[in-house]
């Protein structure tokens, strides 16, 4: 099944209709990054499109789009 993590206004889980999912949670959002440096010290930047780690019922999945 594909599922999709909302993440305005709150935290919701989507199925593949665009409707919430029941039982699911939202166990971590991760954001690729990347350092710059700069006359100030490094910098660490968002560098890509994040994504989640969710359980629905029992099953985890992981590398959920945010939308």
């Amino acid at each position: 099944m594909d599922y999709r993590v909302k993440l305005v206004p709150q935290l919701v889980i989507l199925d593949a209709e665009g409707q919430p999912v029941d039982n699911a949670h939202v166990i971590e959002i991760a954001f690729p990054g990347a350092s710059i440096e700069t006359l100030h010290g490094r910098v660490d930047t968002i560098s890509g499109q994040g994504s989640a780690k969710i359980i629905v019922g029992d099953t985890t999945y992981r590398g959920v789009p945010l939308c």
